[in-house]
């Protein structure tokens, strides 16, 4: 009951905000495909997107759609609760997630200026896009 306390509450919230910084709706094609993916792929991109909302002062990471996302995928049986037994999978898939991210851009996840690269995300409407919120 707490936790849906919570995340009532962070909800709320995110119906507060206007503008530019606001959370992507269900409905849009990028968050369909984070909602559709295999569970490893999901949770490593989950992982990329912060690492790029970290390095890129434009961007935030959305942890309300994160959150969102998770409880629904839950529901159907891909969320958290699901991905524990399948950790290593995930470790390797971040891994190629990474680098293909890295490779895709010509950057560096750690200690680079990410906005270019968050930039181009944005314009493709990946599915990494959904979690990146302009500031």
């Amino acid at each position: 009951m707490g936790r849906g306390l919570m995340m009532g509450a962070a909800f709320a919230l995110a119906a507060c905000s206007t503008g530019s910084g606001a959370a992507r709706s269900f409905e849009d094609p990028a968050v369909q495909q984070l909602f559709n993916m295999p569970t490893p792929r999901y949770f490593a991109t989950l992982k990329v997107a912060n690492q790029v909302a970290q390095n890129c002062a434009r961007y935030r990471y959305d942890a309300i759609l994160d959150a969102e996302l998770n409880e629904r995928r839950n529901e159907v049986g891909r969320g958290t609760l699901t991905a524990r037994p399948l950790t290593a999978q995930i470790e390797a898939e971040t891994d190629v997630t990474q680098r293909s991210f890295q490779g895709k851009h010509g950057v560096e996840l750690t200690g680079a200026d990410l906005c270019p690269a968050a930039d181009a995300e944005v314009l493709e409407n990946s599915a990494l896009s959904a979690l990146l919120v302009p500031v």
